[in-house]
């Protein structure tokens, strides 16, 4: 699930042949762990249609091990991961022979997309040289920098650390734990700390500047995958928008921890046990080379995945189930933002769902699409494309259910907590999301008010086109938007109970002879 608008601004390997005597065969790759026991799917609410039973948890969590597993590397709308993550997806359609409904009568759907990406960054020392686990946060969208010089030390970068005569030098500023510990407010605000840095260096006649964090695991850390450029992460733009910059009075390079230590050996920086330095440099002598390509062009793309099974008597109107499976990507110190909540655990869901429909026997009576979206947690692009460029006719689409942070429900013993919308205070509450509310109690789900996320998930986009939608989802909780959000966090059981009643509620709406009714506020539930 994207940021509130109030605070945003196939695996390759190759074997070398080996001459026998020479060397022994490599071991064999160490299994992994077993997985503890989930325990036998629960039984099926009265009434419930058979489908649901391949519903079931373990099914769950094999998709979203694999969804939120480092190799996807954060799943950045049009990274590589994103794209491995696009075409599992689509495979998955394929093989439950889901009719294709993207691009070229193919599954998936692209979106052009405005790119600002980096072509180079290093900095060279000695005889090292740094090109990994960094970030750039850019002055602009064609920065090149080429400098060759003398470090200067700047301390934290306050005003009376930077001295003067900073032209042809480079200035390094070193950061130890500011910017908070982490946290949605913490993560977008913490930006700030490195504008004020480049303003102050910029205006000493510094060109660019490289900062060097003490500690990866802060705000400082995170901030970057929102306003900087990291290797395989863009800062995009979709539409009328322009991709940005950073916005920087200088360039800046931001040197991971373990990086930095590289650096401050060649310098002679002794780093202290706090966090800080005990020193600043000591081989004053010490030079070094900076280079910061930064481009930008139009040639970028995203995708989304979409697949129909055909009803039967009235399958010319569809119910489109939506989960995104974009995330956030990775940390310049490599750790990943495997966002499995948010959202492996929907999109689980949305797999589960799909072969419930597709081999749960008796087919509906309208059709179903399955939308597995990017691009939502950069402003809900990819359903923004779709509900402009739609391959079902829209006035055909008569319900959207998306389903995004379902891993996480609160609630007590075999009680689950849910937050829906739009609510009974709502003005687009309708029919289907009364009786999902209702049927909820069968599966021991009880929801509150979701209105607060009625802007911030997929199903606005098909709201905004006056198509009845339910959005279920658990909310935020210490772990959003964070490295920390692994999939070993997320309550199968209660996911299945989520996507079950998700499953559910699509099928009565599509054996219902009429359509969901608006509404309106309404006094309760």
């Amino acid at each position: 699930m994207r940021r509130s608008p109030f605070l945003a601004l196939a695996l390759a390997g190759a074997f070398g042949p080996f001459l026998c005597g020479q060397q022994p065969p490599a071991a064999p790759p160490e299994k992994p762990p077993e997985l503890p026991a989930l325990g036998e799917p629960a039984p099926l609410p009265d009434g419930a249609p058979g489908h649901l039973a391949l519903i079931e948890r373990e099914g769950l969590r094999k998709h979203a091990y694999w969804l939120a597993d480092d190799a996807r590397e954060g799943r950045y709308t049009s990274s590589k991961g994103q794209q491995a993550t696009a075409k599992y997806v689509a495979e998955h359609f394929g093989k439950l022979g889901l009719k294709p409904l993207g691009d070229k009568k193919g599954f998936l759907q692209l979106y052009p997309l405005e790119r600002t990406w980096l072509d180079a960054a290093n900095l060279t020392f000695g005889t090292s040289k740094i090109d990994r686990e960094l970030a750039v946060l850019p002055a602009g969208d064609a920065d090149k920098v080429n400098l060759a010089g003398r470090f200067v030390w700047c301390g934290n970068g306050a005003a009376d650390a930077v001295p003067a005569g900073l032209d042809g030098k480079i200035p390094l500023v070193v950061l130890a734990g500011a910017g908070g510990s982490g946290g949605a407010g913490n993560d977008l605000q913490a930006i700030q700390r490195y504008l004020s840095i480049a303003e102050k260096l910029g205006s000493n006649g510094a060109t660019a500047g490289v900062v060097c964090l003490m500690d990866d695991k802060t705000s400082l850390g995170n901030t970057l995958n929102y306003r900087g450029l990291l290797p395989d992460h863009a800062q995009l733009s979709y539409g009328s928008g322009k991709a940005r910059g950073g916005g920087a009075r200088v360039p800046l390079l931001i040197l991971s921890a373990a990086q930095s230590k590289v650096l401050f050996a060649h310098l002679g920086i002794d780093p202290a046990q706090d966090g800080w330095t005990k020193t600043g440099i000591t081989n004053d002598k010490a030079t070094g080379k900076l280079t910061i390509v930064v481009k930008q062009d139009a040639k970028g793309s995203a995708s989304n995945v979409v697949a129909v099974l055909e009803g039967k008597g009235r399958k010319s109107e569809a119910i489109v189930f939506s989960a995104h499976h974009d995330h956030v990507g990775k940390r310049l110190d490599g750790d990943t933002f495997n966002g499995a909540d948010d959202n492996a655990s929907g999109t689980s869901g949305l797999l589960e769902i799909a072969e419930a429909f597709a081999k749960g026997g008796e087919k509906p009576e309208r059709s179903i699409i399955f939308l597995s979206v990017s691009g939502e947690e950069l402003n809900l692009w990819g359903s923004h494309w779709y509900s402009e460029h739609p391959t079902w006719p829209l006035d055909k689409i008569v319900a959207n259910i998306n389903i995004d942070m379902i891993g996480r429900a609160g609630g007590e013993g075999s009680a689950i907590a849910m937050q829906v919308t739009p609510s009974h205070q709502h003005d687009k509450y309708s029919s289907i999301v009364r009786d999902a509310v209702t049927r909820g109690a069968k599966f021991g789900i009880t929801f509150v008010s979701g209105d607060q996320y009625y802007g911030r998930s997929d199903h606005y986009n098909f709201a905004r086109k006056d198509v009845p939608v339910v959005f279920f989802c658990d909310g935020e909780h210490p772990d959003y938007h964070q490295v920390s959000d692994h999939a070993d966090k997320l309550d199968y059981m209660r996911m299945e109970a989520v996507a079950r009643l998700a499953f559910w509620t699509g099928w009565e709406v599509a054996m219902a002879k009429g359509r969901p009714q608006e509404l309106g506020k309404q006094p309760n539930w």
